[in-house]
């Protein structure tokens, strides 16, 4: 019943906290201007991850104030606030901050990626660790000192993944509700048992939930890279605090993933470089046949629930998992190949 009244709480924050962020970033003129690679109309406020933050953030310190044991991760405590939680805070505003930053003036994208793993450093070295992976061939594989790199590694795949699936209107906000709903479920679930990574989830979903409604086409509202940014470090974050749940997390996020791999293939191929934009994600081909934005969305939606319900059935099931990450990945391909023969179809590239 406490993770509805959480959710709720956070959900209200949002919507009452996007009208006000928006007419800020509208009077200031921090707004996103239609070129040739973007597909809205008309000037459309950025800034919306720091409502999103703020809603998250209002409700954790609440709950940390009235009954703070909810929040207890690693048991080591600095001012009566768990270490686990002060990474996320202090790698949380990191993202925020660096996004306010470049929604405003611009950040070059090398020392985007810096900070990325300045807060993955940072994450890890406050002790939010993978311990333990499950193998798929049965039991469990010890990662011990290797998680000095693999999580900053994580952290920073999953904040650019967002930062890139981040195209369409109410896509990466959308997949954050799904993903942070799918990993609360795994959370509460019998099999793991994280309360406290419940919470930080439930939270999560209500505050995207309710910039959702303002960043479903037509959007009045943008995340921005405050936002994307701030979604992925929460979405890394989600999965491996309190024991580490990357497979489900990584099925839930893996079309996106795949996506995103793809894609800096494809660059590297044309010898461009790994940050520049272009239109060659799977949600611009999809725009490029005419699917409408929406119905673009849905997909993605759609997608990324189904194998969230796969990540969710085959609990304690490393195999079946990676046997889905396996099926996941022939149907972009297949996916991929579809589209490009109808893009050629067409007359586009």
């Amino acid at each position: 019943m406490d993770y509805i009244i959480y959710f709720i709480i956070s959900l209200l924050f949002s919507l009452i906290l996007v009208p006000k962020v928006r007419a800020f970033a509208l009077a200031k003129g921090v707004v996103d201007k239609p070129n040739k690679r973007k597909i809205h109309q008309g000037n459309i406020a950025r800034l919306g991850g720091v409502a999103v933050f703020l809603a998250f953030w209002l409700v954790i310190i609440s709950v940390s104030i009235f009954n703070r044991e909810l929040l207890n991760f690693s048991g080591n405590k600095f001012l009566a606030v768990d270490y686990n939680l002060w990474a996320i805070f202090i790698g949380s505003t990191i993202m925020l901050l660096l996004g306010i930053i470049d929604d405003i003036r611009g950040v070059r994208s090398t020392t985007k990626l810096l900070w990325h793993f300045i807060a993955g450093f940072i994450v890890v070295g406050l002790g939010i660790k993978i311990w333990w992976v499950h193998s798929p061939f049965g039991g469990f594989l010890t990662i011990d000192n290797w998680s000095y790199l693999l999580v900053p590694l994580w952290v920073v795949l999953m904040i650019n993944v967002m930062n890139w699936w981040d195209g369409v209107d109410g896509q990466a906000s959308g997949i954050g509700v799904i993903a942070s709903i799918v990993i609360f479920i795994l959370s509460i679930s019998k099999f793991v048992d994280q309360p406290s990574s419940a919470i930080i989830m439930i939270i999560l979903a209500g505050s995207l939930l309710g910039f959702l409604c303002y960043n479903f086409n037509p959007a009045s509202i943008f995340l921005g890279d405050s936002g994307s940014q701030f979604i992925g470090f929460m979405l890394a974050i989600g999965a491996i605090v309190s024991g580490a749940k990357i497979a489900t997390a990584s099925l839930v996020l893996g079309f996106p993933i795949l996506d995103a791999m793809w894609v800096i293939f494809r660059r590297i191929l044309s010898k461009k470089s790994m940050f520049e934009a272009d239109r060659m994600h799977f949600h611009h081909r999809l725009l490029d046949l005419g699917y409408s934005q929406r119905k673009t969305v849905l997909i993605m939606y759609l997608i990324s629930a189904l194998f969230g319900t796969i990540a969710l059935l085959t609990l304690g099931r490393a195999e079946l998992k990676l046997l889905s990450l396996i099926w996941l990945f022939f149907v972009m391909i297949v996916a991929g190949i579809i589209l490009s023969l109808k893009a050629k179809q067409y007359g586009r590239k």
